[in-house]
């Protein structure tokens, strides 16, 4: 053999990578995650917030929670004991009104926290959480 020879027959073999088992693969994988990606959604169901333009604004009820610790509904002090007979005697009416909890720019987290944890135990639904800015 020369080597012009071996050099014709080296060119006219080459050497490819065969891809239809890789695309094969790639197809399978993505059949799967078409049928599974569904089932992995949790739907979490949220209230709408909009209401008909003539229907009456819902009562509220304020609450305070000064940097201190101290509870103040609608204006006057309370008490966690107060506030939670308060707030579960509000929860049992027909039309229960909207807690505004309302805090001091430096008001602890944890104090605020508490004050949710009070209302959402005794039952009160409607929940609006306003805090100030610190300057």
């Amino acid at each position: 053999m020369t080597t012009d020879a071996f050099r014709s027959h080296a060119a006219a073999t080459q050497v490819e990578i065969n891809v239809t088992p890789l695309i094969d693969v790639l197809l399978a994988l993505v059949v799967i995650l078409m049928v599974t990606a569904p089932l992995a959604i949790k739907r979490l169901p949220l209230p709408l917030g909009s209401q008909p333009i003539d229907a009456p604004m819902p009562r509220t009820l304020g609450l305070s929670v000064l940097s201190t610790g101290e509870l103040y509904l609608e204006g006057h002090a309370v008490s966690r004991a107060e506030l939670a007979s308060a707030l579960s005697l509000e929860a049992r009416m027909p039309k229960p009104a909207m807690l505004e909890i309302r805090s001091d720019a430096d008001t602890p987290y944890a104090k605020v926290a508490d004050a949710l944890a009070v209302a959402r135990g005794s039952g009160i639904e409607g929940i609006q959480i306003e805090g100030t800015r610190a300057k």
